[in-house]
């Protein structure tokens, strides 16, 4: 009977024992969840552990081997394949690879590149060297944290955190929109998702946005991996420099968001973000407002050149075409307005704007008071303002329910 009572004892301590083993092991994944982690994802500390090895800075070099800027690259092949993004090397006779551990290596190999998505491979003659591991972008979704790791400024291995925020349709392949915080030097930066896969290339930011960054998903770029080099970097096309320190992208809908590169130089067919009728480039109707006004003061002096600059982020679409003048329309600047533009032959100097609205002849009056002429111009019922002081004056269009669509600023000559 005793040796019953032991073994009992025995064989319930040894249950009790499991029991307390697997509820703190449920404890300890509980509080990993509520600290924002999920199952089989890292912290960034670890992923940066793991992974910044394989993350280079990158200078491009010129004839005398003086560094022309700085960008960023991944190591993604023991032999030495580098993926960075295109306009950082652009310009450049050969490149100079600094990798963590302080080891240089300078090159002028080209592996493969793709200007429509502004990626380039380069190699580097080396053995054994540390390598990134790569996801799947086509499983990544809003909202799943991600962490960068890049060289801005030429501080190497800086890493910053966010989520995606966004996955965004371009002309010829999609972005991801994030908001981890990169900058200047960052471009060809490693994008890593919570299990420290690399996921995407940081690429550039938004001008007018805070945090709001864009990276090229990885996949595009796994079919290029390789080791064989098939040209230069003196052969690669060469960079297209910018007027402005903004440039202008597009998506296939003709909307644009104004985003700026990462560094001084871009071949702009690569960046082609935009806004649609849901994400309009301005929600307040007084910075839409702004924008017209600001035209309005252009009449006679800004070009069509100088209007893309203005406006930016909302492309201007050719809408109509004369023997004297060319139109065009800017949408999405709110929820409701939209504006028109029209430009003067031969000349190419502003001539008119118009501010697209639905109003009530109540609202135009307490816009611009109720001194106005009712008159018929090409069979369209137009009510005009009396001249200003500064020469301008003012014509609102009806519409056949009797609301006005626009409203329109000329300068008398």
């Amino acid at each position: 009977m005793q040796s019953i009572t032991i073994g009992q004892s025995s064989i319930l301590s040894s249950r009790t024992l499991r029991l307390v083993r697997d509820a703190s092991a449920l404890l300890l994944l509980l509080a990993t969840l509520g600290a924002g982690q999920t199952p089989g994802s890292k912290l960034p500390a670890e992923i940066a552990r793991e992974q910044s090895n394989a993350v280079v800075l990158i200078e491009p070099l010129d004839e005398r081997g003086r560094a022309l800027g700085q960008g960023s690259g991944f190591i993604v092949s023991p032999g030495g394949a580098i993926v960075t993004n295109l306009h950082v090397i652009q310009g450049a006779v050969s490149v100079r690879v600094k990798l963590t551990g302080g080891d240089v290596y300078q090159t002028a190999d080209v592996v493969d590149f793709d200007h429509l998505k502004d990626v380039a491979i380069i190699k580097i003659r080396g053995f054994q060297l540390p390598t990134v591991r790569l996801g799947d972008s086509d499983r990544a979704a809003v909202g799943e944290s991600i962490v960068a790791i890049s060289s801005p400024e030429g501080l190497t291995n800086s890493l910053t955190t966010g989520v995606i925020s966004g996955i965004r349709r371009l002309e010829t392949h999609r972005v991801f929109q994030i908001t981890a915080p990169i900058g200047e030097g960052s471009s060809g930066g490693a994008l890593f998702n919570g299990e420290g896969l690399v996921i995407g290339i940081t690429t550039y930011i938004l001008r007018s946005g805070q945090n709001i960054n864009f990276a090229l998903p990885i996949n595009y770029v796994r079919g290029m991996i390789s080791d064989r080099v098939t040209s230069t970097v003196a052969s690669l096309p060469g960079p297209v420099s910018l007027k402005a320190t903004a440039e202008t992208a597009r998506t296939a809908e003709g909307d644009r968001l104004a985003t700026v590169p990462l560094e001084a130089d871009i071949n702009p067919a690569a960046k082609r973000l935009g806004r649609t009728a849901q994400e309009p480039m301005f929600t307040r109707t007084d910075e839409a407002f702004a924008l017209f006004f600001r035209l309005v003061e252009g009449i006679g002096l800004y070009r069509y050149e100088d209007i893309e600059e203005v406006t930016r982020t909302a492309p201007p679409i050719k809408t109509r075409e004369t023997a004297t003048s060319q139109q065009y329309t800017i949408k999405y600047l709110s929820f409701r307005q939209g504006l028109a533009v029209n430009i003067r032959k031969p000349d190419g100097l502003l001539e008119s704007v118009e501010l697209l609205v639905n109003w009530s002849v109540d609202d135009l009056e307490r816009a611009y008071g109720d001194k106005y002429k009712k008159r018929t111009i090409d069979g369209e019922t137009v009510f005009e303002f009396k001249k200003m002081d500064d020469k301008k004056q003012v014509h609102a269009f009806l519409d056949p329910n009797g609301n006005i669509r626009a409203v329109r600023f000329t300068k008398i000559k």
